[in-house]
């Protein structure tokens, strides 16, 4: 038996080798995380690799919620694809009830016709009498009943497959919108992430116009995870991407990335004014506080890290959000709550913490 392509023996030195990997990473054992870093040792999966390599190389922790962003984005299709399966079975179940039942009208058509020439021929017939006519008019009657009820039943089953299309419509969009959407923030996910970035790629060469990315983690999460629990950990998930909605607008994209880090899609933007505006974003998000849901009790400040890159024309997807990553490690490296440019990266330059200067009066969100 082979695994991959592989024979027994290569396939072993892979799961030796992914099972070795994992503890070093101190990942946890389950099928999932195996199944993700398999592929990685394996090299089965080139986006996967480069992407574990890069939080390798950031000296990214690989705890459950990272190996679980990973397993979501690289090995989520096979559910879409059963889910896309069953609605293309039903809907050429659907489409042979329609062939079926006009094939069905097109035999009584014929009926029918068949019917109105005999009357038509007798109506001309020298020789008719009124017992002829009347059993013509018997026979022409029946195939007209016989037409109309055929007729119902077309326009009964041509509806019913006219609903069940709709709602099969429905589902395909309800799934393409569930699969490019994170199931605890409502903003894009990282699926939506890399087809956005991909485009907005394309378009910048196309268009000769500049393109900015945006990396934004929240600071000391799992810290806040471990002294609040996990469900304040959501709550503040959840309370930074309600933060990205009322500030990004438009033709921007905002999206969550992966655990507590985020992302967001600038086109026909400047490296410079990209900074910029994630340093206005940046000063938003420290003017809120979380509190309980009483309102009694402060839980925190939540602040963020940006790392700010600019699209070079032609490089790989992989190139840019790398400099984007770089930045948002070496804002962290600096204090976090700061937002670093690419440029910045070689003179590790960094922009100084603004604490409240120019800043709005803190506001208080309440933790759900």
């Amino acid at each position: 038996m082979t695994a991959y392509g592989l024979n027994h023996k290569r396939a072993q030195q892979h799961t030796d080798a992914a099972l070795k990997l994992m503890a070093e990473l101190g990942v946890i054992s389950q099928p999932n995380n195996f199944q993700t870093f398999y592929a990685y040792v394996a090299k089965t999966n080139t986006d996967l690799c480069r992407t574990i390599d890069i939080l390798r190389s950031n000296h990214r922790e690989f705890d459950e919620a990272q190996c679980e962003e990973l397993h979501v984005r690289f090995f989520s299709d096979q559910r879409e694809r059963e889910i896309i399966e069953r609605i293309s079975n039903d809907l050429r179940e659907q489409l042979g009830n329609i062939l079926n039942t006009v094939h069905k009208v097109g035999i009584d058509t014929r009926k029918y016709n068949k019917a109105l020439d005999h009357f038509c021929s007798y109506v001309g017939d020298k020789d008719r009498d009124l017992g002829n006519l009347e059993q013509a008019l018997h026979t022409l009657l029946g195939a007209t009943r016989e037409m109309e009820g055929v007729n119902r039943t077309l326009e009964s089953r041509l509806t019913n497959s006219s609903s069940e299309i709709t709602r099969l419509r429905e589902d395909m969009e309800n799934l393409k919108r569930e699969a490019l959407t994170d199931g605890l923030t409502g903003i894009a996910n990282r699926k939506a992430f890399d087809m956005q970035l991909r485009d907005a790629m394309m378009n910048a060469m196309e268009d000769g116009k500049p393109l900015s990315l945006v990396l934004l983690d929240i600071d000391h999460f799992k810290k806040f995870n471990d002294t609040y629990g996990h469900l304040i950990g959501d709550q503040v998930i959840r309370l930074m991407a309600e933060s990205l909605k009322r500030n990004v607008k438009g033709q921007d994209t905002a999206a969550r990335y992966g655990g507590e880090e985020f992302a967001i899609i600038l086109p026909n933007t400047q490296l410079g004014n990209a900074v910029m505006f994630g340093d206005q974003l940046r000063r938003y998000i420290e003017s809120h506080k979380v509190v309980s849901k009483s309102g009694n009790t402060t839980i925190g400040k939540v602040t963020a890290s940006f790392g700010v890159a600019e699209f070079r024309p032609g490089e790989p997807v992989a190139k840019l959000i790398e400099r984007a990553d770089k930045a948002l490690y070496l804002a962290k490296e600096n204090g976090r709550n700061l937002v670093v440019g690419e440029q910045q990266l070689e003179g590790n330059d960094v922009v100084s913490e603004t604490q409240g200067l120019d800043s709005p009066d803190t506001q208080a969100i309440p933790a759900q």
